[in-house]
């Protein structure tokens, strides 16, 4: 998978992600895309930055800040492992929502199995899918 074709699997990933969170808050959101503008890939914290087209209900988009937290430092885009940062449907905790500063992060090493024993429910801190969270 090119970089190109993560984004767009990106933002149906996320769109999936959305659907199957419990918090109805986040229910009405969408993505209609990402738009990459800063690469910092070296350092301790390794990231992508940009904007995320979110759409809320039908008819309304709004411009949100992203960050794609990567896993590892590397010298340039061509050599991210984009496949491995790709959320398989399986796992959630691997995005934050956050609808009052507009931001989305994204941090695919975070992911745990989506399904989680009742009783470990409650210990989540708030979070709502088991996993996804909403701010």
């Amino acid at each position: 998978m090119d970089e190109r074709d993560y984004w767009a699997r990106l933002e149906y990933r996320v769109c999936s992600e959305l659907d199957g969170l419990r918090h109805t808050a986040a229910r009405p959101y969408w993505c209609d895309g990402f738009v990459p503008s800063r690469y910092i890939l070296d350092g301790p914290s390794p990231r992508v930055l940009g904007h995320a087209w979110m759409g809320i209900g039908s008819r309304y988009q709004e411009r949100w800040a992203f960050t794609l937290l990567l896993d590892r430092p590397v010298r340039s885009a061509e050599e991210v492992d984009w496949s491995a940062l790709l959320p398989p449907e399986d796992v959630t905790r691997w995005l934050t929502v956050d609808p009052g500063r507009k931001q989305l992060v994204i941090e695919p090493s975070a992911a745990v199995p989506d399904e989680v024993p009742r009783a470990s429910e409650d210990k989540l801190g708030g979070m709502d899918r088991p996993g996804g969270r909403v701010r």
